[in-house]
C-alpha cells in the first residue's frame, strides 16, 4: 500500500501524544514494507527561510512545509492552517499515487478533502476538538474566551464534517468514541477502536538501582514520577498538593517530567507548600531520559483533571513493572481497571491522591507484581497484534 500520514507536526521535532501515534503508526507500516510518507507543519524559525524541508527517516519519507505561527485572535486562523496544509499536500501528491491518506486532525482531514478529495481518509480522533478546545479557551483568560465566542461554532462545524466525510473512523479508546457519539449523535458510521501498543525496547532492561545511578538519582528514597506537557488539564497542581505533606516529611520524592506554561506557577507551590527539596521539575527530559525514568522510579502518577482519551503513559510505565495511580478520568479506567482496580481515585481531590500514594509508600495498598504488570501489557498491547489491526483498517479502506 502507499500511505500518506498527514499531521500536524512531526513529532521528533514537537513531542506530544498525538504526533507520537502518528509517527508510531507510520513507522510501522515502513517495517510491513508499505510505501509511507509523512507531511507535518513546521514552526520552527528556520522552515520560515526555506522551501519545505525533504528526509527519509526510519524508512518513511517525511515531508515538513513551513507554518507559520499566528494569533489566537486572528479570525482567519483556522482557515489558513487548512489552506497552508492543503497547499503542500497538493505538491507532494503532484505526479504521485496514494492508496490512502492517515489524518490525524480535523484540520488536516479539512486539508485532505480540498487537495485529494478522490483518495479514501482514515481520520484517527485523539480526543473531540470541541471539548479540547472548548477545556483550553476556558482557562486561557480573556484571549481564550473571546477565541471561544467564534470558535466553538467553527471547530464543531470542522469536526462533525471531518468525521462525516472520511472513509474510516479510528480512535485509540471507547471513552474518546462515546465522547464522539455524544457531540455528534447525528454522524452516522461506525468507529474503529485500536489501542496504541508500546514499543517492545521501551521494556525493563536494567535494576532500578542502574537506572538511578545513571540519572544521577538518589539510591534509597521512594520516588514517585510523571511526566506531562504542564497545563492545567493534566492536573499536576493537584498532585504538588497531595504529595508535597509526604515529601515534606522525607517520606518520598517527586519527580515531574515535562514543560510547559504552568511551570512557574507549579514551582511556586512547590515552594509555598515548603516542599522545594521533595518535589522536583526535571523540564523538558528526552525519550532515553524517560525510559530510565520508568526504571528508576517507585511508582508514577497520573492527576488528569479531564479528556485523557487514552494514556499511553500508562502503558509504558506498566510495561516496565511501575505500578501507576491516576484518576477517573477518560480512558485512564480503560487501562487501569483490569490490572490495578485499587489504584483510581476522583480528579482534583489532593486528600484521596495522599490517602492513596500514602498507602502505597506504607505497604498497605497491595500491587502486583513488577513481572505481572509487565506480562499484561505484553498480551494486551502488543505491537505484532496492534500494527496488523492498523494494517488491516488500511487494506480495508484502500479497498474501497
Amino acid at each position: 500500500m502507499r500511505i500518506l500520514t498527514v499531521v500536524d507536526s512531526f513529532f521528533p521535532d514537537a513531542p506530544g501524544g498525538l504526533g507520537r501515534v502518528a509517527w508510531d503508526v507510520a513507522k510501522a507500516m515502513a517495517r510491513r514494507g508499505h510505501q509511507v510518507g509523512l507531511l507535518a507543519g513546521d514552526r520552527s524559525a528556520a522552515s520560515r527561510r526555506h522551501a519545505p524541508r525533504v528526509d527519509s527517516v526510519d524508512g518513511v519519507h517525511v515531508v515538513r512545509y513551513p507554518k507559520p505561527v499566528m494569533s489566537p485572535l486572528d479570525p482567519f486562523r483556522d482557515a489558513k492552517q487548512i489552506d497552508d496544509a492543503a497547499s503542500a499536500l497538493r505538491s507532494l501528491l503532484a505526479g504521485r499515487d496514494h492508496d490512502i491518506l492517515h489524518c490525524h486532525s480535523i484540520f488536516t482531514a479539512h486539508a485532505a478533502m480540498r487537495a485529494a478529495p478522490e483518495i479514501p481518509v482514515v481520520q484517527t480522533i485523539h480526543s473531540p476538538a470541541i471539548q479540547e478546545l472548548s477545556y483550553n479557551w476556558l482557562h486561557n483568560g480573556i484571549v481564550g474566551r473571546l477565541t471561544a465566542i467564534p470558535g466553538k461554532p467553527r471547530v464543531r462545524h470542522l469536526e462533525r464534517r471531518a468525521i462525516t466525510v472520511a472513509a474510516r473512523r479510528h480512535a485509540l479508546s471507547r471513552f474518546t468514541v462515546e465522547q464522539m457519539r455524544r457531540e455528534y449523535p447525528d454522524a452516522t458510521g461506525d468507529y474503529e477502536v485500536i489501542p496504541h501498543w508500546v514499543d517492545p525496547t521501551w521494556l525493563r532492561s536494567m535494576t532500578k538501582a542502574e537506572a538511578r545511578r545513571r540519572l544521577g538519582w538518589p539510591g534509597h528514597q521512594p520516588i514517585l514520577f510523571t511526566v506531562r506537557l504542564l497545563r492545567r488539564r493534566y492536573g499536576i497542581d493537584t498532585a504538588i498538593e497531595a504529595i508535597a505533606p509526604l515529601a515534606k516529611a522525607g517520606r518520598c520524592l517527586f519527580f515531574i517530567g515535562g514543560e510547559g506554561e504552568e511551570r512557574g506557577d507549579l514551582a511556586a507551590l512547590a515552594h509555598r507548600l515548603d516542599a522545594s527539596e521533595g518535589i522536583r521539575l526535571l523540564g523538558r527530559i528526552s525519550d532515553e531520559q524517560l525510559r530510565l525514568a520508568y526504571q528508576a522510579a517507585d511508582l508514577f502518577v497520573l492527576p488528569t483533571r479531564t479528556l485523557e482519551c487514552f494514556g499511553l503513559i500508562v502503558l509504558e510505565a506498566l510495561a516496565c513493572g511501575l505500578p501507576v495511580i491516576g484518576t477517573s478520568v477518560g480512558a485512564i479506567p480503560e487501562n487501569l481497571e483490569p490490572i490495578l482496580p485499587d489504584c483510581i481515585v476522583p480528579p482534583d481531590d489532593p486528600a484521596a491522591l495522599r490517602t492513596k500514594v500514602a498507602a502505597f509508600l506504607e505497604g498497605t495498598l497491595v500491587v502486583p507484581s513488577a513481572a505481572r504488570l509487565t506480562e499484561h501489557v505484553a498480551r494486551h498491547f502488543g505491537e505484532c497484534d496492534i500494527v496488523s489491526r492498523y494494517e488491516r483498517l488500511f487494506e480495508e479502506t484502500a479497498g474501497r
